[in-house]
């Protein structure tokens, strides 16, 4: 039986036609395509190790570097991490960078940007307003064992607050590239309810619109978890969005289902937001795919959720973590949506591996092309368009585990162009 679910599977991945299923929550979408193709990918040969487990940052060894993020500004290209003590998703966490000023040929020293004691600090969610300004969601959670009495927080975490909510959002601005950044501030309680049990801000670029009634809005694509429900199945995704660069901020409303997403703008001004699918109901003989929502009001609202088994991501058959993150992108260079979209995320049935690019002309309704980018062991990734063109990409990759380093690599110009 496994090795039939097997060939079933690699049989999404060479298939031509996008199978897509709902389930009837809104907003009818257009329907799955053809011309697909695939190409192999290559070794590991062209990317630069921009982080590796058990690397010093200001004196401070960490075990692990997870979770990149890219920000492309005017003139410095950022490479966010989170530099984790301990091999968790709670812990002592901080958030660390590295800054290149020629699109990512030389790097400059790690610099460690947030750390708050033994809690966690990450998820660095970082965009580049029209105003000049970055503006950067991240992400707080108290520390993995607890203390005994007071729970002392550099950031400025009370006791109430965190008893309130022991995963918490903060915001931070730059208006000079990165060269400082303002005191952090604690937005929690306008962007979660009561009943949340967690958020996680990305973990993935964010975006500002370009075009149409919610041109400047900033979009931060979220999930959430409440306290209710099964294991995945209260798991939701949302975004939290400004109109005023950064003064205040707004929550969508909640997507059933959905983890961690990314959000793109489409070059008829709505917004698709790509998710790991949360649901485990979904996962018929192990099959796994990601899903989507439409929203045609600047993100305030969001359509039904979306299955596409044209992507598939990871099913651990054994059990384990269903699914991974992805990115989204629209490709242009002149600050104009189009209908060219990328989309990165290692597209394997079973393991995190085989990070895998995928190009379509047609909003992301219709996936026509797909490449390896690494060819081992890959998770989490991020990826900008330069200002030629070229693609960066950030990402997670290893032989015997997808976390061992951290891995930049360019695709040329003329690698992505000829596709679309």
């Amino acid at each position: 039986m496994k090795v039939f679910r097997i060939i079933i599977l690699a049989a999404f991945l060479l298939s031509s036609a996008a199978c897509q299923k709902d389930n009837g929550f809104s907003d009818p979408t257009k329907p799955g395509g053809k011309d697909n193709t695939e190409t192999p990918g290559a070794e590991e040969t062209d990317a630069v190790v921009l982080w590796k487990n058990n690397d010093k940052v200001a004196g401070k060894t960490y075990i692990s570097f997870r979770i990149p993020t890219l920000l492309r500004t005017p003139n410095k290209l950022f490479a966010f991490i989170e530099a984790r003590t301990v091999n968790t998703d709670r812990g002592d966490i901080d958030i660390v960078y590295r800054v290149s000023e020629d699109n990512g040929k030389t790097w400059g020293e790690s610099v460690l940007m947030f750390s708050d004691g033994d809690h966690t600090v990450g998820n660095a969610c970082a965009v580049y307003t029209s105003s000049g300004r970055i503006c950067m969601l991240f992400n707080w959670h108290v520390m993995r064992t607890p203390a005994t009495g007071t729970y002392p927080s550099e950031l400025g975490v009370t006791d109430a607050q965190r008893q309130a909510h022991s995963r918490r959002v903060f915001y931070t601005y730059s208006d000079d590239e990165g060269v400082t950044w303002s005191k952090p501030l604690d937005i929690t309680d306008t962007v979660m309810e009561d009943n949340w049990t967690w958020n996680a801000v990305g973990p993935v670029h964010p975006i500002q619109l370009k075009t149409g009634e919610y041109k400047g809005r900033i979009i931060f694509p979220c999930d959430l978890k409440t306290a209710s429900g099964g294991e995945r199945d209260n798991l939701y995704s949302y975004v939290i969005y400004s109109d005023d660069n950064g003064q205040t901020f707004k929550k969508s409303s909640i997507i059933p289902y959905g983890n961690e997403s990314t959000v793109v703008e489409l070059s008829d001004g709505r917004l698709h937001l790509d998710m790991r699918n949360s649901n485990s109901s979904y996962y018929e003989d192990g099959i796994a795919c990601r899903a989507y929502s439409i929203s045609s009001d600047g993100g305030e609202t969001w359509g039904k959720y979306i299955y596409d088994e044209s992507r598939p991501e990871p099913t651990p058959v054994s059990g384990g973590t269903k699914g991974c993150q992805g990115v989204i992108e629209n490709y242009n260079t002149d600050g104009k949506p189009s209908k060219n979209i990328l989309f990165m995320n290692p597209a394997d049935a079973v393991k995190r591996q085989n990070l895998t690019l995928r190009w379509s002309n047609d909003d992301g309704f219709n996936w026509r092309k797909s490449e390896v980018i690494c060819s081992t062991l890959a998770g989490y990734s991020d990826m900008v368009v330069l200002e030629d063109g070229s693609l960066a990409m950030l990402y997670e990759n290893g032989i015997s585990a997808y976390d061992e380093k951290i891995s930049f690599k360019v695709k040329p110009a003329d690698e992505i162009t000829p596709y679309f």
